[in-house]
């Protein structure tokens, strides 16, 4: 479904609107809470201020660790459009860089996953090593007063978390991710050994609506018996057997057990991690602000968003899998099980994507009931929350 970008009765209310109409509704308790109000959706005084608050400061995941596995191998992403790079390094360690050169600022590369041993700049062959040191600058020489030390790459803080990579652009970033999270792993998803999954599947997709509306459809699994008949309302996870986490500053989770503990959905035979319920287990979980994760004992899928304007955004995806698993798939058996696996979840995104358009069309209308919230819809309540104390 392709949605025009319209004007909207929200679209240029007062930011001052916006952040009230905002916190009166995060200042309920979740039993009397109704919706995110559809002016933080909408206008772009509230956009403009999610740049500077959240994607220019908080810590954003990229993608995962497997996919750069060896010295020189990168990648790179755009955070509320700059251009981030990140490389392994001779040392196995990860680092992260701003994507332009020390020069005039040219983009060194425009290629989202590959190898170098340098990156040159293609307007004036400026040449740094992975390590972000400027190596080389033509007749630079001339400038008496240059100094190649003074030119380097600039540097990100990066850091990695159960397998995934985060970045961000604050030169003062508050607290690492790892220790933001830390009661998420020892609680959570640290039996299921993330960073043992291997990545098979890398994608994006650009859709017409806010990027909230994206973190909001999912972090709610009330709705996958409805709009997922030929994906994961298979799995038969009744939403009565669904559990909402604690309050978190940083992230908030759901899970529920599916009824087979064999087969798409269950730990492989020789997971050791994994013990009674959570063998069978599925958490749902959101990273604040943007990283969402499906994570089950076959397979995670994760997902970063991105928004590109008041109603779209661009979310880059990926799929991995245990190694067990892995290693049950014959050789010539991969890449049609890889195909398999591809159009599994476009047919998923494809369930998602009328869902998530629908309601950034639907919260533009100029008048709107009050709404509310299902019992196991709590994670949305607590994303607004958190939206609310980091544009305060």
């Amino acid at each position: 479904m392709k949605l025009n970008p319209v004007l909207n009765k929200y679209t240029n209310a007062p930011l001052s609107l916006s952040l009230k109409r905002l916190q009166e509704c995060s200042a309920r308790s979740f039993e009397l809470a109704s919706p995110a109000p559809p002016e933080i959706n909408h206008s772009v005084d509230f956009y403009n201020l999610e740049q500077n608050r959240i994607f220019n400061q908080e810590w954003i995941c990229i993608g995962r660790c497997d996919e750069i596995p060896k010295a020189g191998d990168f990648l790179t992403h755009d955070i509320a459009g700059t251009s981030v790079l990140i490389v392994r390094q001779e040392s196995n360690a990860i680092m992260g860089f701003i994507n332009a050169c020390a020069h005039r600022f040219t983009c060194l590369t425009s290629e989202k996953l590959g190898h170098a041993f340098a990156f040159t700049c293609p307007n004036h062959a400026w040449t740094y090593g992975i390590n972000g040191q400027l190596n080389h600058a033509p007749f630079m020489e001339m400038k008496s007063s240059f100094n190649k030390n003074d030119n380097n790459l600039e540097r990100l803080h990066t850091e990695v978390w159960e397998g995934f990579i985060y970045v961000t652009l604050s030169k003062n970033p508050k607290k690492g991710i790892a220790e933001s999270l830390k009661m998420l792993s020892k609680n959570i998803v640290g039996q299921y050994d993330m960073t043992d999954y291997k990545t098979i599947i890398r994608e994006s997709m650009n859709w017409n609506a806010n990027w909230k509306n994206l973190i909001e459809n999912f972090t709610e699994s009330y709705h996958v018996p409805i709009a997922h008949p030929k994906t994961f309302a298979n799995h038969k996870k009744r939403i009565q057997d669904y559990e909402c986490g604690e309050d978190s500053e940083h992230y908030c989770y759901h899970f529920a057990p599916q009824e087979s503990d064999n087969g798409p959905g269950a730990a492989h035979k020789d997971n050791k991690n994994l013990k009674g319920k959570w063998r069978r287990t599925m958490v749902d979980f959101c990273i604040f602000p943007n990283h969402l994760v499906t994570l089950m004992p076959d397979y995670l899928w994760w997902v970063s968003v991105m928004p590109k304007g008041v109603g779209e955004f661009k979310a880059t995806w990926g799929v991995a899998v245990p190694q067990d698993i892995l290693n049950d798939i014959a050789e010539e058996d991969h890449d049609n099980w890889v195909m398999e696996k591809i159009e599994y979840m476009n047919t998923a995104n494809e369930e998602d994507r009328e869902l998530v358009e629908r309601l950034h069309q639907g919260s533009q209308s100029i008048r709107l009931p009050q709404g509310t919230y299902h019992p196991i819809e709590k994670n949305l309540w607590q994303f607004m929350k958190y939206l609310t104390k980091i544009t305060a």
